[in-house]
C-alpha cells in the first residue's frame, strides 16, 4: 500500500469520491439564479411575444423548463440500483448535447410547451419551488445510484448525480436562449 506525504495510507478514489456536492450545489444555485434572472428580465407582456417565426416565446422556454424538471424528484427518488459503472460516465454525453449551442433539438412530446398564454409571476414562481426540491435531493441522496423508472432519451439509465448533471445543462442551454429571445423582444443587439 503506498502512503501520502504524511505518511498516511493513500485510499484509492472511487468514483463517487471524485463527486463535489458542494460543487454540484454552487452550480445548481448559479443556473437557478442565471435562468430566474433571465426570465425575470422579461416585462411581464414581453413573456408571450413570439421573437422570431418558429421561436419559442420566453413563457414557453419557462415551462419547457418547469415540464423537463418537474420529473426529475420523482424519477431521482424512485427506483434506484447500485451502478455498476462510471457514476459520471454520460455526464459528457450530457454535456455535448445540451452545450453545444449551434445543434437545434426537437423536445420529446411529453415537454413541449403550450401556446400560451404565460403568466411571468407564476412561472418564476414555479422555478424556485421546483428547484428547492431538486437542490434538497443534490444535498441530501445517494448521487451514486442508479435510477430505473425513466430512461434518458437515446442515452441509457442515469444516475441521479448525471440526472442533475443533466438539470445543470439543460437550464444553462435554455438561460442562453430566454437571454436571446430578451434581446429580439426589447431590441437591444448582443453585448
Amino acid at each position: 500500500m503506498s502512503t501520502n506525504q504524511t505518511d498516511q495510507p493513500f485510499v484509492e478514489t472511487k468514483p463517487s469520491d471524485t463527486m463535489d456536492r458542494r460543487q454540484l450545489l454552487r452550480e445548481l444555485d448559479a443556473t437557478e439564479h442565471d435562468f430566474y434572472s433571465a426570465l425575470a428580465s422579461f416585462l411581464p407582456h414581453q413573456v408571450n411575444v413570439v421573437p422570431f417565426e418558429g421561436s419559442w416565446t420566453a413563457g414557453q422556454v419557462a415551462e419547457h423548463i418547469l415540464l423537463a424538471e418537474s420529473g426529475i424528484p420523482e424519477t431521482v427518488l424512485g427506483s434506484t440500483t447500485e451502478t455498476d459503472r462510471p457514476v459520471a460516465q454520460y455526464v459528457p454525453v450530457i454535456e455535448s448535447i445540451f452545450l453545444d449551442y449551434s445543434a437545434r433539438y426537437q423536445s420529446p412530446e411529453f415537454i413541449v410547451p403550450t401556446s400560451g398564454p404565460h403568466d411571468r409571476q407564476q412561472l418564476l414562481e414555479a422555478f424556485k419551488t421546483e428547484r428547492a426540491a431538486i437542490r434538497k435531493i443534490a444535498e441530501n441522496e445517494d448521487l451514486t445510484l442508479t435510477c430505473t423508472d425513466f430512461e434518458f432519451p437515446q442515452i441509457a439509465n442515469l444516475t441521479r448525480w448525471e440526472w442533475l448533471q443533466f438539470v445543470l445543462c439543460h437550464s444553462k442551454r435554455h438561460t442562453r436562449q430566454l437571454q436571446n429571445i430578451f434581446r429580439k423582444v426589447t431590441g437591444r443587439a448582443e453585448g
